[in-house]
């Protein structure tokens, strides 16, 4: 057995002893209902997959094979990275990268999505991997925060250079974040995350000191990005300037440049991933390498929220935004130690350090920012 099998079977194992954990509380009638919620993930998680493959005389038929989890954490809110197809032959590779109100019990909502992108960019030369090893945001008010993407990224950073070494030769990876998640992805690529493609879709921003794409992603590396009509939360841009409106970026087409809303149409915040619309065949265009098929737009905000009488409400929403993101932030720096007091107590050996030495810490390729959200 390879180092990738025996890392699917480790996993297995450990969701298979958290079942019997689980299953045993729930029969000795002491589990809460967390836990309850727990066991029927844990199950599902357990559930082998169909998938269509050719059998010796090149006839399509169904299999069944055991879900491929890199890592699995059953506790708190939970933690998977799962691979969709065969990481180690393929010639594409898709990193996911999910957004806030995630946790293991959501889990099959993101897997089931990477299916999805696998799908569109051709699974028999595709693998997708569902990347969901940080503390995703709970709510609104978590969300407001970069504390999850300042812990994340750097993870995720560490998980794109072991994906190096798991891959085929050759084989090009694109990341692709939706919504908080394209903050964890920015994080990661500050941070020395590298992909060949990078994808972020209904992004509130990276950082308020990232206004293009140059500034986060190294050349060769292209950004594309999609920002759909009524999408408030890119409209918000509460983390930074809106990635749709980088001039280095690629913004591509979230709805059919031709039939319009005629064909699958895609709107709002949550739609990008819409089975057949054209917000996700672009998406399966880069990570599949089809880069002269991809449709593009430039609309405004303005434009696709435009009311009677010429009015909009995307403009007033960032006007908004802005000011609050704002009083957020004066609030934050009011509530955390300033950079004078913590290195004076870090010298001093201040209180709980145990000792007098001197702390010191590293981070790779990040630029100093603003108070932290």
């Amino acid at each position: 057995m390879d180092e990738l099998a025996e890392r699917y079977r480790a996993n297995l194992e450990l969701l298979e002893a958290a079942r019997v954990r689980l299953q045993a509380a729930v029969d000795a009638g002491t589990a809460d209902d967390a836990e309850r919620r727990r066991l029927d993930t844990v199950k599902e998680l357990l559930t082998p997959v169909t998938e269509s493959a050719s059998d010796a005389e090149g006839n399509v038929v169904s299999v069944q094979r055991p879900r491929q989890f890199l890592k699995v954490d059953v506790d708190g809110q939970g933690r998977a990275v799962e691979v969709l197809g065969d990481v180690q032959h393929a010639k594409n590779v898709a990193v996911l990268v999910p957004g806030m109100g995630n946790s293991l019990d959501t889990f099959r909502g993101q897997s089931d999505r990477g299916d999805l992108i696998r799908q569109e960019s051709g699974p028999a030369d595709t693998a997708v991997v569902v990347w969901l090893d940080y503390d995703s945001p709970r709510g609104v008010v978590q969300a407001a925060s970069k504390d999850a993407a300042l812990e994340g990224g750097p993870r995720l950073a560490e998980f794109l250079h072991e994906l190096d070494g798991l891959k085929a030769d050759g084989a090009e990876v694109t990341a692709v974040a939706h919504s908080y998640g394209t903050d964890v992805l920015g994080q990661a690529l500050l941070d020395g995350g590298r992909a060949k493609r990078v994808v972020m879709t209904g992004s509130p921003g990276i950082t308020k000191y990232v206004n293009e794409a140059a500034d986060f992603v190294q050349p060769p590396t292209r950004l594309y990005v999609e920002r759909a009509p009524g999408d408030y939360v890119a409209y918000s841009e509460w983390h930074g300037p809106d990635p749709a409106t980088f001039p280095d970026a690629i913004r591509m087409a979230t709805n059919d440049p031709i039939a319009n809303d005629e064909a699958v149409s895609v709107h709002w915040h949550n739609e990008y991933y819409r089975p057949n619309s054209e917000a996700l065949r672009n998406i399966g265009r880069v990570v599949s390498g089809k880069l002269n098929s991809i449709t593009t737009t430039n609309t405004s905000r303005s434009a696709e929220t435009k009311l009677v009488l010429g009015a909009s409400w995307g403009g007033p929403l960032n006007a908004v935004a802005g000011a609050a993101s704002k009083v957020y932030d004066g609030v934050v720096s009011l509530t955390k130690p300033s950079k004078e007091s913590t290195r004076a107590a870090v010298d001093s050996g201040g209180a709980g350090s145990g000792s007098g030495v001197r702390a010191t810490g590293v981070t790779r390729g990040r630029r100093p920012e603003g108070p932290r959200r």
